[in-house]
């Protein structure tokens, strides 16, 4: 006698680079297992997220053509959903470098919007460029090679359109693009560093009350995936 055909509730998540709710059912036993070696190189984590977001909205997104802040975004949206356990935290003591326990609430996450950040922008008078958002597939496969993916090369990748005196210019390959970019001005430049500056992050302000001193600690976590940084 065959098993019964398992059957999951749907739950609407929104992702934001696509600006629509998206049905996802909970993480499975099969995601959490991928999972259970949190020293894994980041770009075997960045893999088997995008797997679990690709396999939990049975196929509707595709983990890895979704940028950074968005792959977080719903891994935690989903980690809440499925009621995953979290894992304390270890956070060092700005006043005297005492290493604290602290317990993270997921609730407390939230997608960090700019609201100067624009895709398409003036570099100058007859000069406008559109970028788009570096994909989690994308920097899985630069960090496969290299510790970091190289600011410039990403800048290069994440060039959509140039329009240059009215005509709009989209078949664009990459090493036009990095001819492009390496010809800008530093000024020039600034308006493309500050869209990476800008892009939208997934931020959780973690407060804490050192356990030796009583420094009461505010630690700025850049995603999920992140490293705690001091804050004000």
């Amino acid at each position: 006698m065959a098993l019964p055909s398992p059957k999951y509730d749907l739950t609407d998540i929104y992702v934001f680079s696509l600006d629509e709710k998206v049905p996802f059912r909970p993480l499975l036993v099969k995601e959490e297992r991928l999972l259970q070696s949190p020293d894994s190189p980041r770009d075997v984590v960045l893999k088997y997220i995008s797997e679990s977001i690709t396999n939990c909205s049975l196929g509707r997104v595709d983990g890895t053509t979704l940028p950074i802040f968005d792959l977080q975004s719903i891994w935690i949206a989903l980690t809440k959903l499925s009621k995953v356990e979290m894992p304390d935290w270890l956070i060092t003591c700005m006043e005297c470098a005492t290493v604290n326990t602290v317990s993270l609430e997921l609730d407390d996450f939230r997608i960090v919007y700019d609201e100067t950040h624009a895709p398409r922008f003036l570099l100058k008078d007859d000069l406008i460029v559109t970028m788009r958002y570096p994909t989690a597939g994308e920097i899985m496969e630069s960090t496969k090679v290299e510790e970091y993916v190289e600011f410039y090369d990403m800048a290069s990748i994440c060039i959509e359109s140039v329009e240059h005196d009215g005509e709009v210019i989209t078949d664009i390959s990459i090493e036009e693009k990095v001819e492009f970019i390496d010809n800008l001005t530093k000024r020039e430049f600034e308006g493309i560093r500050l869209f990476f500056a800008t892009i939208p992050v997934v931020q959780n302000a973690i407060k804490f009350d050192c356990v030796e001193c009583e420094t009461e600690n505010t630690a700025i976590m850049n995603g999920y995936f992140g490293d705690a940084e001091y804050g004000e």
